[in-house]
């Protein structure tokens, strides 16, 4: 064990602080490197007296300030409590062991095994992908106005012109802005007494009667001649 600040002045923790004051002026004077250097046994190293010196002043620097010396004895006083000995690790060979009792080993993930997982769940993936999509695609898909019809649909119905060149079909019974007999490419290959109007978005002319009037038997899209 290390000396103590009191073991290196040569006073007793209770001594007081003028004694420990006059211990430290006399140690000093002891192990000054030119008192040393005088003495009969010779001089000794320097390193030795400079350690000296240098364990003298510290204790000083401790001892000598009451705040310092308070906190000192405070570490002095606290119990060291006693090591305990390793606890002796026993070792029981798995061959002694049943199998009921032999200990459960956690086999760690190696940086193998990740990638095998991602690769088994790629067929879910991709399936869970494929479905989406279809999802996606159908809610757009249906997402239309369900009154829009195409030009195919629109020979012998009724039919109401709406802005911008629209169409939608309406029963007959009711008010409407003709029926459709023909759909041309032109509108001079409407026949006569018709009325005519252009399909928004198409080079195509609807040919409207009056729903009253006796359906035509001509073709549904009349093509140019050539």
């Amino acid at each position: 064990m290390a000396p103590s600040y009191y073991d290196v002045l040569g006073v007793p923790p209770v001594a007081s602080a003028d004694a420990i004051r006059r211990a430290y002026r006399q140690r000093a004077r002891e192990v000054h490197p030119d008192r040393q250097s005088g003495s009969a046994s010779g001089p000794p190293s320097a390193t030795g007296t400079a350690r000296a010196m240098q364990e003298l002043n510290e204790a000083w620097r401790v001892l000598g300030d009451p705040a310092r010396r308070a906190v000192y004895d405070r570490s002095l006083q606290a119990p060291v409590l006693p090591r305990r000995p390793p606890r002796p690790r026993w070792e029981v060979a798995d061959d002694d062991l049943d199998d009921d009792a032999r200990p459960y080993r956690h086999r760690l993930a190696e940086p193998g095994d990740l990638g095998m997982s991602i690769v088994r769940g790629l067929p879910w993936l991709m399936v869970i992908l494929v479905l989406g999509a279809i999802f996606v695609f159908t809610a757009f898909a249906g997402g239309g106005d369900d009154d829009a019809t195409t030009s195919s649909d629109l020979v012998g119905s009724c039919v109401v012109l709406e802005r911008g060149g629209a169409v939608s079909k309406v029963p007959c019974s009711g008010p409407s802005d003709g029926r459709v007999d023909l759909i041309a490419a032109r509108s001079s290959l409407c026949p006569e007494g018709s009325d005519v109007a252009r399909l928004a978005g198409e080079e195509s002319w609807l040919c409207l009667r009056d729903p009253s009037s006796a359906v035509a038997t001509t073709a549904e899209v009349v093509r140019p001649s050539r």
